[in-house]
């Protein structure tokens, strides 16, 4: 963009920092003063042993070899929340889902016409008409109803 920037660099510094402070580092669990005795004139004849947590090892990442992509693996908790975890009621397969999931319903992406038969509700009434509560056929009350498990 302009002359003197060097994106290329600070993209790599970006990296690199970020590969950074996801790789797990070794953890130094040793207290100084523990283990011997202290003083005036008390002298150590042999170095405090050192007790270092090791990290695991950990797989390449998967942009290792890319020098232009970083690629972010941590898990979004937020986002989990709107996944569909089941296909819903009226689609058979996935791909359909995703399919209709994907169009986007908005008056920008359709004409007026469509856009308002995607929001158009199913049932219509009469404003002040009546609706008489659902009522359950005769005989009906004696059968017990089996409720699946979830």
């Amino acid at each position: 963009a302009f002359a003197n920037d060097d994106v290329i660099a600070q993209f790599a510094e970006e990296k690199e920092k970020v590969v950074d402070e996801e790789t797990e580092k070794d953890v130094d669990l040793t207290l100084p003063g523990w283990g011997a005795w202290g003083g005036v004139g008390v002298t150590n004849k042999k170095p405090q042993k050192r007790i270092i947590k090791k990290a695991p090892p950990q797989a390449p990442r998967k942009d290792a070899k890319l020098n232009h992509v970083i690629i972010n693996t941590k898990k979004n908790r937020k986002l989990e929340q709107h996944l569909v975890k089941r296909l819903p009621y009226p689609y058979k397969t996935s791909t359909v889902f995703v399919s209709e999931i994907r169009q986007p319903i908005g008056p920008q992406w359709n004409s007026v016409r469509a856009f308002r038969n995607m929001i158009k509700p199913e049932i219509s009434t009469v404003d002040g008409k009546v609706i008489d509560p659902i009522a359950a056929p005769k005989g009906f009350d004696n059968v017990k109803i089996k409720r699946r498990k979830r």
